[in-house]
């Protein structure tokens, strides 16, 4: 049954500094891909150079988040590499796991804020990482969206 309330196209018709919905997307989708392989291999850096002995110190931090880190990161890889795919293939279907990880996401940086000392630069870097995955999940969604039902129209009336 067609959503009425037009797919969200009026919202998004296209997104910010950007021609169209498909290139929001798909420049969302490599933006993300760029970033999660960055934080994979910084993060690898970090736990190879900088904290070679995570678990021998004791201290204030948890001794597996950097670990944590990186599994998150992975899966950023793979759903962000999915999202580029799906845009180039016009395959809604490959959205699904950037559409699925990003509240994901948004959820473990409020609880390693919580986990950690309220500092100022930490909450002001979840609220500017949540704005920014909040904005690039609705944008893939209103494309997502716009894909599923583009042939919706030309259906006659009583196709269900």
């Amino acid at each position: 049954m067609a959503c009425h309330c037009k797919y969200l196209k009026k919202i998004f018709s296209s997104c910010c500094f950007c021609y169209s919905l498909r290139i929001g997307t798909l420049l969302f989708g490599c933006v993300f891909l760029t970033w999660y392989v960055y934080i994979v291999f910084g993060t690898a850096f970090m736990m190879e150079c900088v904290y070679p002995n995570e678990y021998q110190q004791k201290g204030n931090t948890a001794p597996a988040a950097l670990k944590t880190t990186m599994v998150f990161s992975f899966f950023g890889i793979v759903a962000s590499s999915l999202l580029c795919i799906g845009v180039h293939n016009n395959n809604e279907m490959l959205f699904t796991p950037f559409l699925i990880f990003t509240p994901i996401w948004i959820i473990v940086h409020i609880l390693v804020l919580i986990m950690y000392k309220l500092v100022l630069v930490l909450i002001l870097l979840t609220i500017v990482t949540s704005g920014v995955l909040i904005y690039a999940w609705l944008v893939v969604f209103s494309y997502y969206v716009e894909l599923v039902y583009a042939y919706d129209e030309e259906l006659h009336p009583g196709f269900v």
